[in-house]
């Protein structure tokens, strides 16, 4: 049913045409789109896939001359065709979705944001004063001029709480060792309010889901060291938590330059969790610039993701993703049957176990702060083809992980994203 729709002759059709519009006009052809936008690339996948099955059943559909029973079972058959095609293509689509959507995130991201015409800081203050409650400082010394508290529910299963801390400081000279105590005392007054408002009715999953909490810090400052303003970008991105569910997030106000640093390189939302670190982003953007953020004033743009060239067509990178997606199975299969049972290898973020004549592969990531090695949850074979795993085996084999990654003094915490 696949055949149906050939995603590798539509290219060479479009390729040909366009090199007869080539010769015809005499325009080299552009290789568009690029990943540069990397939003339109990633929209583009879904509309070629969605679109070279459901353009037919529409086509199929309006023909008059095309008897209905024809009409229904042309109907069914691409959307069956559409089905095995996903399931079939999952990985490789998936994996550019990831890709794309982490680009499009680099892509909207600034070192520094120039502020906005309308800037004021009394402005700024009234919209702080809207978030949450105000509550008081610790004695710890600065003290934040304002200190806001909110709390959500949570509706999904990822977290139990979803919290917002803003804590605002005003200097007159910001140097590197007044940041650092900033930065101190904003940790230890939003550490104070952890878990300050309860939430009883939660699912049972989401009652052991940990606490979503961002804090954002504004520090507005007369002026900045200059020795310490070249360096600034790099400090505000130091320290900033897992991302996931904590984030601390300083925004360094420079009034002198009317410039605004902080790590605004979101993290991609790929239907699972959303990242507390784009919750407090979107904090940034709705006081600071009032929801819009000054990218044609901010030209100074973060640094590249490595191994991805922006000039490269969608089609170059579709194609290659799915030559290094093959060349990764064909190893991974090499790998396991070179592989004794109970043998674990760690390679790359991954743990390849071999067990008995099958084998999982899952991904790790290590958090030297806490010295947790968060795992994806275990439950399907992925060599040499995906099958559910029994619990009295996945039981063990958890067991054989926790003792590999406690040799290497790391606590082990399986990740279910159901």
């Amino acid at each position: 049913m696949t055949e149906l729709f050939d995603f590798e002759k539509s290219k060479q059709l479009l390729k040909n045409y366009l090199n007869y519009f080539e010769y015809q006009t005499g325009v080299k052809q552009l290789k568009i789109p690029q990943l540069k936008n990397a939003l339109l690339c990633r929209i583009l996948v879904y509309v070629v896939v969605i679109g070279g099955f459901i353009a037919p059943i529409i086509i199929v559909a309006n023909l008059n001359f095309v008897p209905l029973a024809i009409k229904i079972i042309t109907g069914v058959t691409l959307a069956i065709a559409l089905l095995v095609y996903t399931i079939k293509n999952f990985m490789l689509l998936m994996a550019m979705d990831i890709v794309l959507a982490t680009l499009h995130c680099h892509n909207t991201a600034r070192k520094r944001f120039a502020l906005p015409r309308s800037f004021a800081v009394k402005k700024v203050e009234n919209r702080i004063l809207k978030i949450g409650k105000p509550c008081s400082p610790i004695a710890i010394s600065p003290k934040p001029h304002l200190l806001q508290y909110k709390s959500n529910y949570s509706w999904t299963i990822y977290s139990s709480g979803i919290e917002k801390v803003i804590a605002a400081y005003y200097i007159d000279l910001l140097d590197k060792k007044q940041y650092h105590s900033i930065i101190t005392s904003a940790t230890a007054n939003s550490n104070s309010l952890k878990g300050k408002k309860k939430y009883r009715f939660l699912d049972k999953s989401a009652k052991k889901a940990p606490l979503n909490r961002a804090t954002v810090i504004f520090i507005f400052a007369k002026q900045v060291d200059p020795d310490f303003r070249d360096r600034l970008f790099k400090a505000v991105c130091q320290n900033g938590g897992d991302g996931l569910d904590t984030a601390t997030i300083p925004c360094v106000v420079d009034l002198e330059t009317q410039l605004a640093t902080f790590d605004s390189i979101r993290i991609p939302y790929v239907g699972y969790q959303y990242a507390v670190k784009n919750r407090g982003i979107k904090l940034i953007r709705k006081c600071l610039f009032n929801g819009k953020l000054t990218f044609a004033n901010s030209p100074d743009a973060v640094d590249p993701i490595k191994d991805i060239d922006p000039e490269q067509s969608l089609w170059s990178f579709w194609r290659n993703m799915k030559k290094e997606l093959i060349s990764n199975e064909k190893e991974a299969q090499k790998r396991y049957e070179n592989m004794a049972h109970k043998e674990l290898i760690f390679d790359d973020g991954f743990v390849y176990l071999k067990w008995e004549d099958k084998g999982i592969w899952v991904y790790v990531e290590l958090d030297e702060e806490t010295k947790f090695a968060e795992i994806d949850e275990i439950d399907s074979w992925y060599y040499p083809k995906q099958n559910k795993i029994a619990k009295t085996t996945i039981q063990e084999i958890k067991g054989i992980i926790n003792s590999y990654f406690a040799e290497l003094g790391y606590t082990t915490r399986f990740i279910s994203y159901d």
